[in-house]
């Protein structure tokens, strides 16, 4: 892979998978205004800690799957579809306002160290781990790097340009608008490209058409993707929230735990 060409989709999918956290981001930044305890130095310095954990995690999921061929492991460009799909259904069944002010609140409240700051950054990461697994297995080992450095260069780019943006109040409101429609098919584009570009489902048929009479490579692998994507959307069916806001109510009760420990 050109230096060019993977510095544009490192590009790409640092901004896919990170857009939310600008509204994070901006949440933060505006606490810090009037907390003693939270400054704009210890929200980088979380992000940049919670950011490498989630790099560390996809990495290791990479290396986990180094072993096997790369087709298959395009199988795994179906968890950015999903959370595609999931982030759609939370456009279709948003949280009400009063929940979502309440959770709002909550979050200010609980959000005053370096150690929260950061376990929001990875709580906040399921997308991102998500995405970087199946984007590093169809890559070398020289592109993985560049798209690592890439990341770390864009995060502190990211969190200049929030502090920037939350000045400007309209723009974060248009954001916030329509990012929410925007994200869904992009993450579902990303995931088709992914499994597409990695031809896992033709070698998955052609190896099952290989040890079974009758070449039913196809119709087992529709019978099983359907069942697997039926199954898998139902479950987001019943608890619908494609929002990182929902994330919050785990990040604040760990909250409780991580302030009694930096206060000691």
């Amino acid at each position: 892979m050109q230096f060019g060409s993977a510095v544009g989709e490192a590009c790409l999918s640092f901004i896919l998978t990170n857009i939310d956290d600008i509204f994070v981001l901006v949440t933060l930044f505006a606490e810090s205004k009037s907390s003693r305890n939270l400054t704009p130095t210890k929200i980088i310095v979380g992000q940049y800690i919670g950011f490498t954990v989630i790099t560390g995690v996809s990495l290791i999921g990479f290396a986990a799957a180094v072993g096997l061929p790369s087709e298959p492991i395009g199988f795994l460009g179906l968890l950015p579809l999903l959370l595609g799909v999931w982030k759609g259904l939370g456009v279709l069944f948003p949280k009400s306002i009063d929940e979502e002010e309440e959770q709002e609140s909550q979050r200010i409240a609980n959000t005053k160290t370096i150690l929260k700051v950061a376990t929001i950054t990875i709580m906040n990461g399921g997308d991102n781990i998500g995405t970087y697994i199946p984007l590093f297995s169809q890559v070398q080992g020289a592109a993985i790097a560049i798209y690592v450095v890439t990341y770390y260069i864009l995060l502190g780019v990211l969190c200049l340009i929030t502090f920037l943006i939350m000045k400007q109040k309209h723009i974060v409101h248009v954001a916030e608008k329509y990012a929410s429609f925007m994200i869904p098919f992009l993450y579902i584009g990303l995931g088709i490209y992914i499994t597409v570009t990695s031809e896992c489902f033709p070698w998955t048929i052609h190896e099952i058409d290989g040890q079974l009479f009758g070449n039913p490579g196809k119709i087992v692998m529709g019978v099983v993707t359907s069942f697997t994507l039926s199954f898998v959307m139902a479950g987001m069916v019943s608890i619908p929230g494609g929002n990182p806001v929902d994330l919050y109510d785990t990040v604040n009760q760990v909250g409780h735990s991580t302030e009694a420990l930096t206060e000691r």
